[in-house]
């Protein structure tokens, strides 16, 4: 070998060493943690409104908060010597920074968990889910089961009819023009995100398929009475859009948020008006935020169903007595939970901490009660947490998935064959056992498999099973096919059992040569599970020739990034999912891409077949035909990989024994449900 040549070698050979030295580091961070259990994403998907505490990473979506300051240190704890009526306070700690107190945008531009936490336990809707077997229950509908309507003409129509005694905290009724109100606001300021998947409007504008002359959706929503709601529909809706969606969609009050959306010319108008104090329908009242310190709610004693006695079965039935009673499903099974609805507790308070690990220090030294957190508790704090004796800790299986994403819309994430190259050199389970120490479940499908009656076992894996030898041979050949070429092609040493040479001068099938590229991933003061993930994802790309730069960096500066801009190449973010899957609809369909029309399709897939698929979904009324449709689009999704899922951990959740949950066994935990503040009590 030329000396020249040799010396080029042992250059890159010192940088990867002295890389992987770096992933070393981070490795020993994330055994340390033992990796935050995730058992969902940070950004929240649309989540349906729960009895006593509505919930939605996104995924989460999905999908904002502020960066951590790195600092370490403990935000300073809010004053809780205020004035409040009786009962007791709520103390959770939260780590990062909510960054909006207007639910409208919590809804759409601020979709994050952290928000969501706080926001979402104010806001009223017909149906939510039952705590916790999530069948869908009446919240202010007088109609037990979301009715199912009938044919009127070329249009659907379903009427609902509302409980007359709900109320505002204000102490004004909510009614059927409150309902009307929200739709209207949502179409004529065009909003978007979650919106899209609770509210599905019939947009003239939408992308029509070849079978259809528009997409099927929401036409009007009107008040025919006070207390009697009228849904059009352009067809008969589907289980995502109807049960699933517009049946738990938010209410907001006209009278409050009347002047404001008339005064604004675009949401962005609205989404800067601020909401604290604004008028709850749930259980909480958004009383303050101090950015990054603290959030405030207080009761909201006024609300509906207050003091009912609500009871979860476990064949999936639930019923209520009380102001609103009613029995939903079948009751033949054993008692899961039985309590009185509250809120019980007179204030919580959401105390900010800059790392997970300070929010966990905080729990353990007693200065909050409960820890809201997407990720669950670090195993390796664990120990810790119970030697304070006055902490239990439960695990439950997740509803989310953490993975990687690529920018669709330029090269070279607009090629398949690069993201499936990609996809190939990851070994996942080679990270979740060897790397995240057993604490990571590799994951392949984008529906988690604690959601049983969803979930795809057989789901297409690219390279499933294959040695990191043969990994690399297969992306190679999968790039060669596809008209790929380098100055040098990557080749396996068995000697060294590594890449040498590493690729250099990879280009495009139209000769077009790879810019430097940079992958998002949270730091490792929020997540060193993903932080070190992202290490290793990069130097596999380095053996293909690909020059990607991992960037752990705040999780916020990641989803202001991302969410709606297009300059970024790949990003590493998570989801918390809903019970029903239609997320694989909301985060991949074209008509919501985010960069055009502010959906939640992130990387901006666009396919033809797959907006069929999704459009079917959306269509369903059959759940046996709902899951075989999100197979298949399951199975796109997986080849095609505009996302690849790459993890999760159980969810693991620390409170302070003194506290009472209605039960502790639920998808996704307790955080799933917002810590459930509206149904907390102390223990007797």
């Amino acid at each position: 070998m030329p000396r020249e040549k040799n010396e080029v070698m042992r250059a890159r050979w010192e940088f990867r060493t002295s890389k992987r030295m770096a992933i070393t580091v981070l490795v020993a961070m994330a055994a340390y943690a033992c990796g935050g259990s995730a058992g969902s994403g940070d950004t929240a998907a649309t989540t349906p409104a729960t009895t006593g505490a509505p919930s939605t990473d996104s995924q989460t979506t999905s999908p904002s908060a502020a960066p951590a300051t790195g600092t370490g240190e403990t935000s300073p704890s809010p004053d809780t010597t205020v004035a409040a009526p009786p009962g007791f306070t709520y103390k959770v700690a939260i780590f990062s920074n909510p960054t909006t107190d207007n639910p409208w945008a919590y809804f759409d531009t601020e979709p994050d968990v952290w928000n969501q936490y706080t926001l979402r336990p104010t806001l009223p809707s017909l149906y939510g889910s039952a705590f916790p077997t999530f069948t869908i229950v009446p919240g202010l509908a007088a109609d037990v089961e979301p009715p199912k309507g009938a044919a009127d003409g070329n249009r659907w129509v379903i009427d609902v009819r509302m409980q007359p005694g709900a109320g505002w905290s204000d102490g004004t009724p909510i009614t059927a023009h409150d309902v009307a109100f929200t739709f209207n606001a949502v179409k004529d300021l065009r909003m978007g995100g979650n919106w899209f998947a609770v509210l599905p409007m019939a947009r003239p504008d939408d992308p029509q398929t070849e079978e259809d002359e528009a997409y099927d959706g929401l036409i009007s929503v009107e008040a025919l009475d006070d207390h009697t709601v009228r849904y059009t529909w352009s067809a008969r809706p589907g289980l995502a859009q109807w049960q699933f969606g517009a049946a738990q969609a938010p209410i907001f009050s006209e009278a409050h948020w009347g002047p404001h959306v008339a005064a604004s010319g675009d949401a962005g108008d609205l989404y800067a008006v601020s909401g604290i104090g604004a008028p709850s329908g749930g259980p909480m009242v958004y009383e303050h935020r101090e950015p990054g310190a603290f959030v405030r709610t207080e009761a909201n004693h006024a609300v509906f169903g207050r003091g009912d006695v609500l009871t979860s079965y476990s064949t999936g039935g639930a019923t209520s007595e009380g102001a609103a009673s009613w029995e939903v499903g079948d009751t033949s099974g054993e008692v899961l939970a039985r309590w009185t609805e509250g809120p019980h507790a007179a204030t919580a308070i959401y105390s900010v901490y800059d790392t997970q690990d300070a929010a966990v220090l905080a729990l353990r030294d007693g200065e909050v009660d409960f820890m809201l957190n997407p990720l669950g508790l670090q195993r390796g704090l664990q120990a810790t947490v119970i030697e304070a004796g006055d902490l239990d800790v439960i695990s439950n299986a997740s509803n989310g998935f953490r993975y990687v994403a690529f920018n669709t819309r330029r090269f070279p994430g607009s090629e398949p064959s690069f993201r499936q190259a990609i996809a190939c050199i990851i070994d996942k389970e080679f990270m979740a056992t060897n790397v995240l120490q057993g604490v990571a479940e590799p994951l392949d499908s984008l529906i988690p498999p604690g959601n049983t009656y969803w979930a795809n076992p057989d789901v297409f894996v690219w390279c499933d099973g294959l040695s990191m030898e043969d990994r690399v041979d297969t992306a190679v050949r999968m790039l060669k096919d596809a008209g790929w070429t380098w100055e040098v092609e990557p080749q396996w040493d068995a000697d060294s059992q590594d890449v040498i040479p590493q690729g250099e001068g990879l280009r495009g099938p139209d000769g077009t040569e790879l810019e430097p590229m940079e992958l998002l991933a949270p730091g490792p003061g929020y997540d060193p599970l993903r932080a070190t993930y992202s290490l290793f994802i990069a130097d596999w790309a380095h053996d293909l020739g690909i020059p990607l730069r991992a960037q752990p960096t705040g999780f916020s500066v990641i989803v202001d990034r991302v969410f709606g801009p297009v300059d970024w190449d790949m990003y590493m973010l998570g989801w918390s999912t809903t019970i029903f899957p239609d997320h694989l609809a909301d985060f991949f369909e074209t008509r919501n891409d985010s960069a055009t029309t502010g959906g939640l399709n992130i990387p901006g897939y666009s396919n033809p077949e797959y907006d069929r698929l999704a459009h079917e979904l959306k269509s369903a009324t059959d759940l046996e035909e709902a899951a075989a449709i999100v197979r298949e689009m399951d199975g796109v999704i997986a080849r095609e990989v505009p996302y690849i899922v790459l993890f999760d951990t159980p969810t693991l959740e620390a409170y302070r024994n003194t506290l009472a949950y209605p039960a502790t066994a639920v998808l996704n935990g307790l955080h799933g449900f917002h810590g459930l503040p509206g149904s907390v009590n102390l223990a007797e």
